[in-house]
C-alpha cells in the first residue's frame, strides 16, 4: 500500500487467488488512486509480459515496475521500459529480489543502460528463508518502505543501488550452516615471490 499512499496508481499481479488481489485492489482505491488487477503465469513468459501491456491500457501508461524474482521477471522489464521510453518522463524500476536471485546483477547492467531515459533501477534485497534460521525476517511494511523511497523525488539520483533488508541476517550466519559447510569459502594456498611481490598460488583447497 506505500505506493498507493504516496498517490501512485497501482497493478496488481497474482498467479491464482484473484479474491485476495480484489481485495487489495479495492484497499488501493479507498486512497483515491486507481487500480488494475492481471493474472499472472509465471510459466507463460509472453501471458506474463503481456500483462504489463493490459496494465499500461488500464492506467495509461507505466512509470513504475516493482518486480520480484522469477522467470518472467526480465521479460516484464523489457515490456514496461518500452513504456516509460515512450511516455519520455523517465521511470523508476525497483527489484525485490534474494541474495541468490540472477536479477541482483541485472540491476547495475540495467542501470547503467537506462540511465541516458531518466530510468533508475534499484534492487531490494530480502533474506531467503532458511530452515535453521529463528530469526525474524522483515515486514512486508518494511520493505515497502524502501521500494517507496527509492519511488519517490527524493530517490531520484539513487540508482544501481542494492539496499538490504535483512534485519543483520549477513552479520548473523547460522552455526548450524556453517558446520554443514554450505558458507565457507575456497582459500587460496600459495606464497608470495620475494623478487616480485605478487602472489603465487599453488592450488585451491577447502
Amino acid at each position: 500500500m506505500a505506493l498507493a499512499d504516496d498517490g501512485f496508481d497501482v497493478g496488481l499481479a497474482y498467479a491464482s487467488d484473484r479474491d485476495s488481489a480484489e481485495a487489495t485492489a479495492a484497499d488501493v482505491e479507498s486512497r483515491s488512486v486507481r487500480a488494475a488487477v492481471q493474472r499472472m503465469d509465471l510459466a507463460d513468459l509472453p501471458g506474463s509480459a503481456g500483462a504489463v501491456d493490459e496494465f499500461a491500457r488500464d492506467l495509461g501508461g507505466i512509470g513504475v515496475l516493482v518486480s520480484c524474482p522469477g522467470s518472467t521477471a526480465v521479460e516484464c522489464i523489457q515490456r514496461a521500459v518500452r513504456y516509460m521510453i515512450a511516455g519520455g518522463g523517465g521511470g523508476r524500476i525497483v527489484n525485490v529480489t534474494t541474495s541468490s536471485s540472477g536479477l541482483g546483477g541485472l540491476t547495475g547492467l540495467l542501470a547503467a543502460e537506462l540511465a541516458r531515459y531518466s530510468i533508475t533501477v534499484n534492487s531490494v534485497v530480502v533474506p531467503a528463508v532458511e530452515p535453521d534460521f529463528a530469526a525474524p525476517g522483515p515486514d512486508d511494511g518494511e520493505v515497502a518502505a524502501v521500494a517507496s523511497y527509492l519511488c519517490a523525488p527524493a530517490g531520484m539520483f539513487v540508482t544501481g543501488a542494492a539496499y538490504i533488508v535483512d534485519g543483520t541476517r549477513i552479520a548473523m550466519i547460522p552455526h548450524s550452516l556453517t558446520e554443514a559447510g554450505s558458507l565457507r569459502q575456497p582459500r587460496r594456498a600459495g606464497r608470495i615471490r620475494s623478487y616480485t611481490g605478487r602472489w603465487a598460488p599453488t592450488r585451491w583447497t577447502r
